[in-house]
C-alpha cells in the first residue's frame, strides 16, 4: 500500500487505558505496516523502531497508563484538532461491571459510562461532519443467563440488568450508521490475558491453593485470550465485512469447573475450594446472579464464518500462553 496515503489515516481509541484499551494500543504500533491492508498474526510485528504511518489519539484522562511517544492524547472527541479527522474510532470505554454490587447508584455508572458516553461520542462526531469506521465493544451479558442454550449472534436479547445494558450500548453504537459508518460491535466474553481482566483477581487466591470452581461449576464461561481480541478489533479495522455483531469469544466455550481446573493445572496448584454460590448473592447480589452463578454458551459464528484463525482455541492453550509471573 501506498505509504502516503497510509500516513493520512487516523485512529482515535474512546476509553484507550483499560486492559483491552492498552494491549490494542501496543498492537497497533506494533503492526503498523499492515494495520490498514490485512490480518495481523499471532504473535504481531516488529517492535516499533521509527514514527508510525498513521497518526493514533486516545481519550482519557490518565496518560500515564501509556508511556508511549507515539500516543496522542485528547480529553475528549471534540477536542481533537479541527484537522484531524478519524479514519477508526474503537470504543471501549465503560466502568467496569464486576467489581462492585449493583446498587442503584452503581447502575446509573454502569449506564453512563457505556450508553451515554457512546450517545456523547455519536453527537460530537456528528457536530464535525464525520463519518469514520465504529468498532465498539459489548458484552455477551447481552443474552442473559440462558443455561446450556447454544448463543449465536442470531439469538435474541436475554433479560436482566446486564442484557439490558448491553442492548442500550449497541444501540447507542447503531447511530453511526446514520452518518454513513460502517459499524462493526464485538459482544466480548471473558478475556484471559496477563495482569489484567478476570484473572487478575482469580490467579493470586489459586496461587495460594485457594481458588476453585464458583458456585456448582456447571455453568457456561465463554472466553477470549486477549491476543485474539485485539487481532479481532484490528481485523476489523481493514476487512469491510466485518459490519453488524460479532460475537468475541473462542471457538470453546467451557464450564467453569473445567476452567478453574485448567488455571490450577497451568499455575501447579490444587483447585480444590469452591466458592459457595450463597455466599456471593449475600455479597455482590444480582451481579453474582448473573455474571458469576450464571453463564452463557457463547459460540462466534459470524466470525468463524469469516475464516479468522484463533491463535488460542483451547482455554488450555490460552492458560499455557499468558505470563503469570
Amino acid at each position: 500500500m501506498d505509504k502516503k496515503n497510509m500516513a493520512t489515516k487516523v485512529v482515535f481509541i474512546n476509553g484507550g487505558t483499560g486492559f483491552i484499551g492498552r494491549a490494542l494500543c501496543s498492537a497497533l504500533l506494533k503492526d503498523r505496516s499492515t494495520i490498514f491492508s490485512g490480518e495481523r498474526h499471532c504473535d504481531g510485528a516488529n517492535l516499533l523502531k521509527d514514527e508510525p504511518d498513521f497518526a493514533l489519539y486516545v481519550q482519557t484522562r490518565m496518560p500515564s497508563h501509556h508511556r508511549h511517544r507515539f500516543i496522542n492524547f485528547v480529553s475528549s472527541y471534540s477536542a481533537l484538532p479541527e484537522n484531524i479527522v478519524p479514519d477508526i474510532v474503537i470504543n471501549l470505554a465503560g466502568a467496569p461491571i464486576a467489581d462492585k454490587r449493583w446498587t442503584a447508584q452503581r447502575k446509573k455508572v454502569l449506564l453512563d459510562s457505556r450508553i451515554r458516553l457512546t450517545e456523547n461520542l455519536y453527537r460530537s462526531v456528528k457536530v464535525k461532519g464525520h463519518s469514520p469506521v465504529l468498532i465498539s465493544a459489548s458484552a455477551i451479558g447481552f443474552y442473559g443467563v440462558r443455561g446450556d442454550e447454544a448463543l449465536s449472534e442470531h439469538s435474541e436479547k436475554g433479560q436482566g440488568f446486564a442484557s439490558e445494558l448491553c442492548s442500550g450500548w449497541e444501540d447507542a453504537a447503531l447511530q453511526f450508521t446514520d452518518l454513513g459508518s460502517r459499524v462493526c460491535i464485538f459482544r466480548i466474553g471473558v478475556v484471559l490475558g496477563a495482569k489484567g481482566g478476570a484473572l487478575r483477581k482469580m490467579v493470586p487466591l489459586f496461587k495460594l491453593g485457594l481458588g476453585g470452581p464458583i458456585a456448582t461449576g456447571m455453568q457456561w464461561m465463554s472466553w477470549i485470550h486477549i491476543c485474539d481480541l485485539v487481532r479481532l478489533i484490528t481485523t476489523a479495522i481493514s476487512n469491510e465485512n466485518y459490519s453488524g455483531v460479532f460475537n468475541a469469544t473462542a471457538p470453546e466455550p467451557v464450564r467453569q469447573k473445567e476452567f478453574a481446573d485448567q488455571l490450577a493445572n497451568t499455575l501447579g496448584r490444587k483447585a480444590l475450594l469452591p466458592t459457595p454460590g450463597f455466599m456471593l448473592r449475600l455479597v455482590f447480589g444480582q451481579m453474582a446472579e448473573e455474571l458469576l452463578i450464571g453463564g452463557q454458551r457463547v459460540l462466534p459464528e459470524k466470525v468463524l464464518a469469516q475464516d479468522f484463525s484463533y491463535c488460542h482455541s483451547s482455554v488450555a492453550s490460552a492458560l499455557k500462553d499468558i505470563d503469570f509471573s
